[in-house]
C-alpha cells in the first residue's frame, strides 16, 4: 500500500503583545524553507480576524517525510525563536478523510 499523505495542523496562539513579531518569524521561514522541504505538498497559514490566533497547515507526501522534517535544524531553530513569543500552541497530526476542491 502506498505512503498516505499526512496533514499537521496547528493552533498556535501567540502572546498578544508578539502577534506582529511571531508573524514576522513565521513569514521569514516560510520564504527560506518555500521549495526546500523534500516531501512537503503544500501549506498554508491561516490567520484570525482579531489577530488572535493562527492555524498552521502543512501537508506531507508521507508520515516519513513529516517526520524527516520535523528533525531538520531549519525548523528546530525555528521553533526556538518563536516558541518565546507564545502563549500556547496545539498541535495534531491528521489523515486526509476527503477533499473538496482546491485550497
Amino acid at each position: 500500500m502506498p505512503d498516505q499523505p499526512v496533514v499537521n495542523i496547528s493552533v498556535i496562539t501567540p502572546k498578544q503583545e508578539h502577534f506582529a513579531e511571531f508573524m514576522e518569524l513565521q513569514l521569514a521561514q516560510h520564504h527560506a524553507v518555500r521549495g526546500k522541504v523534500d516531501g512537503l505538498i503544500g501549506g498554508r497559514l491561516f490567520r484570525s480576524r482579531e489577530d488572535r490566533d493562527v492555524v498552521l497547515v502543512t501537508m506531507f507526501e508521507s508520515e516519513e517525510a513529516a517526520l524527516r522534517f520535523s528533525h531538520d535544524e531549519r525548523l528546530i531553530s525555528h521553533l526556538a525563536r518563536v516558541r518565546p513569543l507564545l502563549e500556547k500552541a496545539v498541535p495534531g497530526v491528521y489523515d486526509v478523510a476527503y477533499e473538496v476542491g482546491s485550497l
